[in-house]
């Protein structure tokens, strides 16, 4: 019994080891969410990310939570910047997971700091080449909703941008089940316009550096398969991962999608 007891405690602390181990050695994941959203759609990936023993941080872009400053004060520059500020305060190398519009911000930091960042994550995101932006690559793409004339609103001052009530969660998520729409839709917000406009400026030393993984979401209907594809042959990455989900697979497959980030963050 003596025996037994010792040897179940001795594999307890064995588990423990390699539990602590992991997290110290491991990369963190830092996560970008794309325009109109924030960082709370990330909660699912999150818990599954840590349950694996990664650290995973999610970062809020600015006019949303507690930052009060006005949408139309917000420029690419400073989205950057709060990536940066993040990314600065981890002690492991990054993972850097950017969704949707997100992938123009993650490029931008990619470009900032290239040495702080072990792997660039694109999540159904616009993968830009230098002094392409959100608006000119999605003029590209004739199979997004948001394209279709009266689906993508405008303010009159044009401070921002919006998407029509009844169209966001459909086309954000059309493999989400009802209480799934339901976060979707209560998530959605107004956003900054300059941002959306603003071209990444990107160099082969600084932004081509850095190892590049897609992440294609087949059911796609705002950054469509047919755009995803696009960019991934205009900009070469260096693994493509798909998933059989629309454009918000961290609300409809948080699992799937983690797993696919756990074997990006330790691919070499």
């Amino acid at each position: 019994m003596i025996r037994r007891v010792m040897f179940i405690f001795a594999c307890v602390i064995v588990f423990s080891i390699s539990f602590v181990s992991a997290q110290d050695t491991s990369p963190t994941i830092v996560l970008v969410h794309g325009a109109f959203q924030d960082a709370s759609g990330w909660a699912d990936v999150v818990t599954n990310l840590e349950a694996e023993g990664y650290t995973a941080v999610t970062v809020e872009l600015g006019g949303r939570g507690a930052d009060t400053t006005p949408l139309g004060e917000i420029t690419l520059d400073s989205y950057r910047d709060a990536v940066i500020e993040v990314i600065e305060q981890q002690e492991q190398p990054v993972i850097l997971v950017g969704h949707s519009f997100g992938g123009i911000v993650i490029s931008s930091v990619a470009e900032a700091i290239p040495d702080r960042i072990e792997a660039l994550v694109y999540l159904a995101a616009y993968l830009p080449r230098t002094e392409e932006s959100l608006v000119s690559l999605s003029s590209q793409d004739h199979y997004s909703v948001l394209g279709q004339e009266g689906n993508f609103i405008l303010a009159e001052d044009f401070t921002y941008a919006a998407v029509l009530d009844t169209v966001f969660a459909s086309a954000f998520c059309p493999d989400c089940d009802e209480d799934q729409l339901a976060t979707v839709a209560a998530s959605q917000l107004n956003e900054p316009l300059a941002p959306l406009n603003t071209p990444a400026m990107l160099t082969p030393e600084n932004f081509g550096s850095v190892r590049k993984v897609y992440i294609l979401t087949a059911q796609d209907v705002v950054v469509s398969p047919q755009l995803q594809a696009l960019m991934i042959a205009n900009t070469p990455v260096d693994h493509v991962y798909a998933l059989d989900s629309g454009h918000a697979p961290y609300i409809s497959v948080p699992d799937a999608l983690a797993a696919i980030l756990i074997e990006a963050a330790s691919a070499e």
